[in-house]
């Protein structure tokens, strides 16, 4: 999918993705990234996001992780959340999960 989004970039914003591609072209004053630099910056960061994208969803869940997050769902229906809300919940304490086990 192709998206032509219109940023503002602040001059800190700038400063900093030029820190961070020092290889790449800079403005006349070399301070700030240019447009170009800024492009590319955000494109290789959409490409990390897309070869990370199953990393939550690898393995099925234990039998202990099933038989906790029945429990949560239910302590969360009887707080009144949405099964929207739940959901999100759910995804959250797995991502937190595997990046544990990940940093381990």
């Amino acid at each position: 999918m192709r998206v032509r989004p219109v940023l503002e970039v602040s001059p800190a914003a700038r400063k900093a993705i030029a820190r961070l591609c020092p290889t790449g072209r800079r403005t006349v004053r070399g301070a700030l990234a240019t447009r170009n630099l800024i492009v590319s910056y955000l494109q290789d960061r959409l490409d990390r996001l897309s070869s990370l994208y199953p990393w939550w969803d690898d393995e099925p869940l234990t039998p202990a992780e099933l038989s906790e997050a029945r429990d949560a769902v239910e302590i969360l229906k009887g707080a009144g959340k949405s099964d929207a809300e739940i959901r999100a919940w759910l995804f959250v304490q797995r991502a937190r999960y595997d990046l544990r086990e990940q940093l381990s």
